[in-house]
């Protein structure tokens, strides 16, 4: 295939699979009984998987990205259209959505288990990897004739097959904590192969493992969240964690500053923790000596908390960087020092000296020279 349909066939794809994710999001059931902006969780796939397509042709992580995408874009758009027609085709259509909304979930284990390179690195994945293709044609084959009543419309399922019952107990809780369990045993697999990986592949691991630790976090914080735009907005976030990791690490975008990228995260986090805990801790000792909801303790404790951001975010930045990103920490001292050092030298045989230690000390090169140019 040319450059050029490499780059259409990808662009179209993600384009339609966004339109269909906006269409469900707009229009479809789940707008009525769930979160209203939900559906726009998946659109990272499609824009991670075009963007994999463009960077890095032919490679199958992008491929797989960019069909989760399609699928789930697809299963919306279908969706969007359910309550327009009549019951007939109102229940093939839900039927066809629902068998469809299978895919994407399973395909996102396979991507675990294929990880980094798309292919299984071992007996252990490839195992993992033919059960998960085994439980998709199952969980797709038992929701298509599962005799249970259609969620959406109430209507009947038009393939229904009631003499195979025990065949669609995937469709019910059992298909859940099959698919829970192929999950852990992705995730122990990739902790194996992160620990034999090294250079290039190592750092994509960590990526991704970012993108997961971000994910759990923000599923566990959701539990505690209001039910409103802004909770939506924060589930939003850590639905993108993994694809964007994922596309990061396989497009090796800037990938080497994962260790900066980490440290800050846990920085902010802490800072925001501290700030919030001055702030509950100021406002509740005000409010002993003010009226409840006075405007004033609000307006103290809000200021305390602002003038302590910047002392309290440089000291605990300083500390995370010792602990998560030691070789820029050090850097950054040995720089510092050199700038200290340098303000009052005059004697060019002490500057060069120092200018060489902070080279060494910073870059830790093989070797190192220095041309002076003598007189005018």
């Amino acid at each position: 295939m040319s450059a050029e349909p490499r780059r259409i066939v990808p662009t179209v794809v993600a384009l339609a699979s966004i339109a269909g994710i906006v269409a469900g999001m707009l229009r479809g059931p789940l707008v009525a009984t769930g979160p209203a902006l939900w559906p726009l969780s998946w659109v990272s796939w499609p824009v991670v998987g075009w963007v994999v397509n463009i960077r890095r042709p032919g490679n199958r992580i992008g491929t797989v990205c960019l069909t989760i995408g399609a699928v789930q874009g697809l299963a919306f758009a279908v969706q969007s259209m359910v309550l327009d027609v009549n019951s007939t085709a109102a229940a093939w259509m839900e039927l066809t959505y629902t068998v469809l909304g299978v895919v994407p979930w399973l395909a996102i284990l396979w991507l675990l288990v294929t990880f980094p390179t798309g292919g299984y690195a071992g007996r252990l994945e490839r195992f993992l990897g033919r059960s998960v293709i085994v439980l998709a044609v199952w969980a797709m084959t038992g929701f298509a004739i599962s005799p249970a009543t259609l969620i959406d419309t109430g209507l009947e399922n038009p393939l229904a097959q009631p003499s195979l019952s025990a065949l669609a107990v995937i469709a019910n809780d059992s298909g859940f904590f099959l698919v829970i369990a192929l999950g852990l045993a992705a995730i122990i697999g990739l902790f194996i192969r992160f620990a034999r990986s090294s250079g290039v592949e190592r750092q994509q691991f960590r990526w991704l493992m970012l993108g997961g630790s971000v994910f759990v976090l923000i599923a566990g914080a959701g539990q505690f969240l209001p039910e409103d735009s802004a909770g939506e907005l924060i589930w939003l976030l850590g639905g993108s964690a993994i694809p964007i990791s994922i596309g990061v690490a396989v497009a090796r975008y800037r990938l080497y500053e994962i260790d900066r990228i980490i440290s800050r995260t846990v920085g902010y986090v802490l800072v925001i923790g501290l700030l919030a805990v001055v702030l509950l801790g100021a406002l509740s000792l005000l409010t002993l000596v003010l009226p409840a909801e006075s405007p004033l303790a609000v307006a103290g404790s809000t200021l305390a908390a602002a003038a302590l951001f910047n002392p309290v975010r440089k000291r605990v930045h300083d500390a995370v960087d010792r602990r998560f990103n030691r070789s820029r920490y050090d850097a950054q001292r040995v720089l510092d020092h050199l700038s200290a050092s340098m303000r009052d030298a005059i004697d060019p045989e002490s500057v060069r000296e120092q200018w060489l230690g902070a080279v060494v000390g910073t870059m830790q090169p093989a070797s190192v020279a220095v041309w002076l140019k003598v007189g005018k």
